[in-house]
């Protein structure tokens, strides 16, 4: 059975033998798994709880071992296992023998960074959706992240209002560890009655931690602030320019192809560059809102990028893609 990580709470997850949580996000991912152990706790049903990480120390015998042998201690157990990268054919082979062993005093507890498509069609994922519970983590983003804010703010009994929410996610989003921390710090530093917005605002420190994904999606979305908050925070961190300068060249290929190409093309084309349903929308609109000449242009500006890289101009490179965004995102810059 497969859910997403905010309907775990209304699952029982001790009627399962055993879980994948899937996904990068690490606080929703930590508290996934802490709340799958509290309710077989609860239950009475993780009486031992044995960790194993995928790490150069790891022998597949010491999980088989455990998976196979009684307790002496007591009589239900909880076996861990953290994969750092999504399972290889040598890992599949091994959790394809792992998995039958479970038994009604054992439960497995698998957790990866992600699930793949290929992923979806082998014997061991086909083994946990069928028989256990799949707990899929995805980051929040736009209106679901303001839900999120809004939801931590009351669980801490601080009021919910719109300016505390949009100013929480101006300065963490894309770190919902930094987030939660943050507002566990406003409910100790000030209870329920908080000062002026600008006192909080005094208190708070930067911890946005974007991707060079974000960057793009920004980007290809004409989103002018957001684009030029990420640009900033990505060179604040130390990021390389080439991976978004990669991803940005990328997007400005597809978008050329989507303008040369009737509609009725368009699916098979984001089936052939592995575009996901919600990224659809988003490039559409783009290839619509830009002109040929617009595209042809950033991809110049990408080569030039590019270019600055390889000569190891960091500073010049990162200048153009200020540029690029002023140019492609900017309110003032009219279409042509």
């Amino acid at each position: 059975m497969k859910i997403y990580a905010d309907r775990l709470s209304q699952q029982n997850a001790a009627k399962f033998s055993c879980y994948l949580v899937a996904g990068e996000e690490p606080l929703i991912k930590i508290e996934s798994i802490d709340s799958i152990r509290q309710q077989l706790q609860k239950q009475g049903l993780a009486e031992e709880r044995l960790k194993f990480t995928l790490d150069a120390e790891f022998q597949w015998s010491s999980i088989f071992d455990a998976m196979s042998e009684l307790s002496l201690f007591s009589q239900y157990r909880l076996i861990e296992l953290q994969l750092d990268r999504v399972p290889d054919k040598a890992i599949q082979n091994q959790l394809d023998e792992l998995l039958p062993l479970i038994n009604p005093e054992t439960r497995l507890l698998l957790s990866v960074p992600k699930v793949t498509k290929a992923n979806e069609k082998q014997n061991w994922y086909k083994f946990i959706d069928q028989q256990g519970l799949v707990v899929m983590i995805y980051p929040p983003e736009g209106g679901q992240l303001q839900a999120w804010v809004r939801q931590r703010l009351a669980q801490q009994q601080l009021p919910t209002n719109n300016d505390l929410i949009a100013l929480l996610v101006h300065y963490y989003e894309g770190n919902l560890l930094a987030l939660s921390q943050a507002i566990n710090n406003i409910a100790l530093r000030w209870g329920q009655q908080l000062p002026p917005l600008k006192e909080i605002e005094a208190g708070l420190s930067h911890a946005n931690h974007f991707s060079s994904f974000q960057l793009v999606d920004a980007l290809l979305a004409a989103d002018f602030q957001r684009s030029l908050l990420i640009i900033k925070q990505l060179q604040l961190e130390g990021e390389e320019p080439t991976l978004i300068n990669w991803g940005l060249d990328k997007e400005f290929k597809l978008l050329q192809l989507l303008q040369e190409q009737p509609t009725s093309h368009h699916s098979s084309l984001f089936k052939q560059h592995g575009v996901w349903n919600k990224r659809q929308g988003l490039i559409s609109s783009a290839a619509k809102r830009y002109s040929a000449k617009q595209i042809n242009q950033a991809r110049l500006q990408v080569a030039a990028i590019d270019q600055a890289i390889k000569q190891f101009a960091g500073d010049l490179a990162w200048h153009q893609l200020e540029r690029l965004v002023f140019e492609l995102a900017s309110p003032s810059h009219e279409h042509a």
